[in-house]
């Protein structure tokens, strides 16, 4: 209005503005998503894996699983210390800390995604209100929600790969020197926090460099800037755990091809979320939207949908994941990045509308109790455990109450014993200083039943620096092809008095091939105590024993180690 009250001509001021517009979807999404998260949460036992190694740290035993050997079951380096830290500043308890926190990041990345998003379409001259058409995907795919809170690093990837998207639509020509620096440093953060991420990494990388066409001094010490961080730590694992990579990459034999498997799990997670119907869709929204593009508004669209690629492809060649669609969270989202919120175009209503009409679908559809057609990881526990949001150590260790007993029993009578999961009890071997070694093939429930001064065995080798590196015995058990013969546990942490249980003679190999050879010298290089001496020999040697592969046959892993 003017000084004498009469309304200006323009705008109807009552009618709300395309930024309050965009604003308003915005946050009805990301609040949507936090109500879905927040119903769904829950810990993994593969979370517990972490939350026992953070508890191992708190305590000063360091980044292990059993306090007398250096084992590194931990994929995400960056999540076990960020959850380290919070828990030591905050004094939560590691579980539940990790439920809230991954919701947390997980709400936060989509925040920044989405605002990432928002500006991209922005730059290039939007100026209606954008409607969150890409989001719906997030809304619509339970994997989504259900490992937001899982005790993974879910959410952490999920926020990285949002700040880095954010990051690289920041970059320009003049971008002043210390910026690019802190961009470079955040990009190169991606091997720790999963390893796979490296590939975001690299493609994140060379879409800045052609953004910014630094000269080649600088271009290298930006290089230097993004791998310093991954390199600083891979010196730590090589000298501290004496390999190059986290146990689980080795015992799931991150290195083979898989590719039909690999294809299956592609498969199983693309046909019942029917989503071929939101990429036509994205891809009509991306057709019709016709505004100009630069060559700079393309490489910051392109980057993410090549990283999907990759990641995917890479996905694929290792034969998936034992968990549905947890491993597909990352590409999806990147893949949907740049359509996260679109401009409203007369021709992409009937595309925006489909969206619609398939989230709906899949809202009603994977309701809980719904599902089929493939492994829900979180319904399973949901079972074990007998409650609708397992978010604590208790829930889990309440379901194994014969072994909880045995442990308890065995730290009152102070007699070492080695118990098992089918109930055993034996006698332990004296050369272990602890009270109880616990074998279980659930190894993130181990984690919470056996002390932090005991010794959690694991069966399928993910904190077992020996199981990580036999022959695969159960092939086809995605994940879990390394079952470790009941001969190298009794042989290792059973009292020499004890025979039953495996055959003699296989027991009997299995002790002497641990004395032998590189067998010998890889149970030093994780059992001996930590010096100066022991941190160079563990990183002079940690190729050879990344490469090292142990036959799961005792008698025939004697003969190689052992042989004259």
């Amino acid at each position: 209005m003017d000084s004498a009250g009469a309304r200006l001509p323009g705008r109807d001021p009552r009618r709300p503005t395309p930024t309050a517009l965009t604003a308003a979807g915005i946050a009805v999404v990301l609040v949507v998503y936090a109500a879905l998260a927040w119903d769904r949460r829950w810990i993994a036992d593969d979370g517990l894996i972490v939350v026992r190694s953070v508890r191992e740290i708190l305590a000063g035993h360091g980044p292990v699983y059993s306090a007398f050997e250096r084992a590194e079951p931990t994929t995400s380096t960056a999540w076990l210390w960020l959850l380290a830290g919070c828990a030591w500043l905050t004094g939560a308890g590691a579980a539940r800390l990790a439920v809230v926190l991954g919701g947390v990041l997980a709400v936060a990345g989509l925040a920044i995604a989405l605002d990432a998003t928002r500006r991209l379409h922005r730059a290039r001259g939007a100026t209606g209100a954008l409607v969150p058409a890409g989001a719906l995907v997030v809304l619509a795919v339970f994997p989504f929600w259900d490992y937001a809170t899982s005790g993974l690093e879910t959410g952490l990837t999920i926020c990285w790969l949002a700040v880095i998207w954010w990051l690289l639509g920041t970059l320009r020509p003049e971008s002043s020197a210390r910026w690019l620096a802190i961009v470079a440093l955040v990009f190169g953060l991606g091997p720790l926090v999963r390893p796979d991420l490296a590939l975001a990494t690299a493609v994140f990388g060379a879409a800045g460099w052609l953004i910014v066409r630094p000269s080649w001094r600088r271009a290298l010490v930006l290089v230097a800037a993004a791998l310093a961080l991954p390199a600083a730590y891979e010196v730590f694992r090589a000298g501290y755990y004496g390999a190059l990579v986290p146990l689980p990459a080795l015992a799931k034999s991150a290195s083979s091809a898989e590719w039909h498997r690999g294809y299956l799990y592609l498969m199983r997670y693309v046909k019942p979320h029917l989503l071929y119907v939101p990429a036509a869709a994205l891809v009509v929204l991306a057709v019709v939207d016709r505004r100009s593009r630069a060559t700079r508004d393309v490489i910051v669209s392109a980057a993410p949908i090549v990283t999907a690629a990759l990641l995917t492809a890479f996905l694929v060649r290792v034969g998936g994941d034992f968990m549905h669609g947890r491993l597909m969270v990352a590409p999806t989202l990147l893949a949907i990045a740049p359509a996260l919120v679109v401009p409203v175009r007369r021709w992409s209503v009937p595309a925006l509308l489909a969206l619609v009409a398939w989230a709906g679908y899949l809202e009603v559809e994977f309701v809980p109790g719904t599902r089929r057609l493939f492994q829900d990881e979180r319904m399973d526990y949901q079972r074990y455990t007998g409650q609708r949001n397992p978010t604590s150590e208790d829930d889990y260790a309440r379901v194994l109450p014969g072994i909880a007993a045995s442990v308890a029993t065995a730290l009152h009578d102070e007699k070492s014993v080695l118990l098992a999961e089918a109930g055993d009890r034996l006698a332990m071997n004296p050369r272990h200083d602890a009270l109880v070694s616990l074998a279980v093939g659930r190894l993130g429930i181990g984690g919470v039943l056996a002390p932090l001064d005991g010794i959690v065995v694991d069966t399928l080798g993910l904190a077992n620096p020996l199981g990580a590196r036999i022959t695969r015995t159960q092939p086809g058990a995605t994940g879990h092809e390394k079952a470790l013969p009941w001969a190298w546990v009794l042989a290792d942490f059973a009292d020499p008095s004890v025979t039953e249980g495996a055959p003699p003679a296989a027991i009997a190999a299995a002790r002497h091939a641990m004395t032998c050879g590189e067998l010998a010298e890889l149970l030093a290089s994780v059992r001996e105590p930590m010096t100066v001496s022991r941190f160079v020999a563990n990183l002079t040697g940690a190729w050879r024993r990344t490469r090292l592969v142990i036959p799961a046959d005792p008698v025939e892993a004697e003969a190689r180690f052992c042989a004259p």
